[in-house]
């Protein structure tokens, strides 16, 4: 193990408070484990001590990078490995949560012929320290659960990972966001074989959590761009047919306010219809097709086009129903009709015409 060159790439904000018990242990596993073991710290101006600790140590294997204009955990990350030069990575928190004396262990791992390992909480002989509360479990354990459609990894939002060099920089079109970058680089650099190394999860003495709901957010954003990436065509689907049960609701309310404000019935409903196809465009312009940027009033019309047809028939069926019943009645059937008609002809051909990559 002696002569595996390792970078390891620690991302820190404020965590001054850590750093020093850290690069100690740091320390001891390029004594007696890893002597080319090698540090760089990728801080985000924290303006903490951070500089002058490591100016101070002046240690010819440790790196600072202080990044002054772009900020996250993620992004911190990609830019450390980026500068990394030796044939195995392996990231960590620097809030003391990672062990470091199970670096060696990790890559190991990848010698013995894994792609990628994770230091895992949660398979046999890993270890959680007491003190998290049940939201604090309860919220790992969904975030496990969302990873599903891309690992079967035990703790896939663990962030203590390793793998070489050269399978970091098979990644393509890497986009994470917020501080889970494991599952980014599992995904976006292919790896199949996945080996979780156990480890003893310690919880944080020094300095604040991140673990925000500003955080968690960004979490579900980052698992809908990988579902993207993974599945874009059910994605694009799924939340095209998402949007189009909403505009059923916004449909039917505008059916509610709008109809009793005109003389002639049709003339609300037409103006119904219109709101809830306008509905539609923008938020399937959103998230339905996020990739198609080109001109929104060429889009607007094109899709508006495409799909009268199901809305010609919802507006028929409506106008002829509500002749003789409540219209609220008349727009639910109608509504109905016109999505059975147009839901799958609306989606491939504005997919093919209007919203084209």
């Amino acid at each position: 193990m002696s002569l595996q060159s390792v970078t390891v790439v620690l991302p820190t904000y404020q965590e001054f408070a850590s750093l020093p018990s850290l690069i100690e242990a740091l320390r001891e596993v390029r004594i007696d484990e890893l002597q080319e073991l090698h540090l760089i710290i990728v801080d985000d101006n924290s303006n903490d001590g951070t500089e002058q600790l490591i100016e101070e140590l002046n240690l010819d294997w440790i790196r600072l990078i202080v990044r002054k204009e772009e900020r996250g955990l993620s992004s911190a990350v990609i830019r450390g490995l980026q500068e990394a030069t030796t044939e195995y990575c392996v990231v960590m928190d620097a809030d003391g949560s990672h062990p470091a004396s199970a670096i060696a262990a990790m890559v190991q791992a990848i010698q013995d012929g894994a792609d990628f390992a994770v230091g895992s909480r949660y398979i046999a002989g890993g270890t959680t320290e007491d003190g998290w509360g049940v939201l604090r479990w309860l919220n790992s354990k969904i975030a496990t659960i969302m990873a599903r459609p891309f690992t079967t990894v035990l703790d896939p939002m663990s962030g203590f990972l390793a793998f070489k060099r050269s399978t970091f920089t098979k990644a393509t079109d890497l986009n994470p966001v917020g501080y889970k970058i494991g599952l980014e680089l599992i995904v976006k650099c292919g790896c199949v074989s996945v080996k979780e190394v156990p480890i003893h999860f310690s919880t944080r003495q020094l300095g604040q959590s991140k673990l925000t709901l500003g955080v968690q957010f960004e979490y579900l954003q980052h698992v809908i761009r990988l579902l993207r990436y993974t599945h874009p065509k059910f994605v694009s689907f799924f939340t095209f047919a998402t949007v189009g049960l909403s505009g059923a609701f916004v449909y039917l309310l505008a059916l509610q306010l709008i109809t009793p404000l005109f003389a002639a019935t049709w003339q609300g409903i037409a103006l119904s219809v219109w709101i809830a196809m306008t509905w539609n465009f923008f938020w399937d312009r959103k998230y339905a097709f996020w990739y198609a940027r080109t001109n929104i009033v060429v889009q607007y019309f094109g899709f508006i086009l495409i799909c009268s047809v199901g809305a010609t028939a919802n507006f028929f069926i409506t106008k002829s129903l509500a002749e003789s019943n409540a219209i609220a009645y008349s727009g639910l059937i109608g509504v109905i009709v016109g999505s059975a008609i147009g839901i799958i002809f609306n989606f491939l051909v504005t997919r093919l015409f209007v919203f084209r990559k």
